[in-house]
């Protein structure tokens, strides 16, 4: 599986273990600073979840409290609470 795909397969289960409808719409904003690639943002509901790339890891937020960090780095994964 590709780094992409793999991010947005991590955000899409965050949000549905978080009790979201699979039928509502998943929206996916890639995020750029003067130009340059920063990262991406998904949004479902009220959960976001946002990656990286500079930090690797993909930040899990309900509502405006970060939940949890998702280490995403090659084929390893890791999970840490906020």
């Amino acid at each position: 599986m590709q780094l992409y795909e793999s991010i947005r397969a991590h955000a899409i289960d965050f949000f549905l273990e978080h009790g979201v409808d699979p039928t509502v719409e998943l929206r996916e904003i890639i995020l750029l600073s003067n130009g340059h690639y920063i990262g991406r943002r998904f949004y479902c509901a009220h959960l976001q979840a946002v990656w990286r790339p500079e930090s690797g890891e993909l930040l899990l937020i309900i509502g405006e409290a970060e939940q949890s960090r998702i280490s995403l780095s090659g084929d390893q994964t890791t999970a840490s609470a906020a």
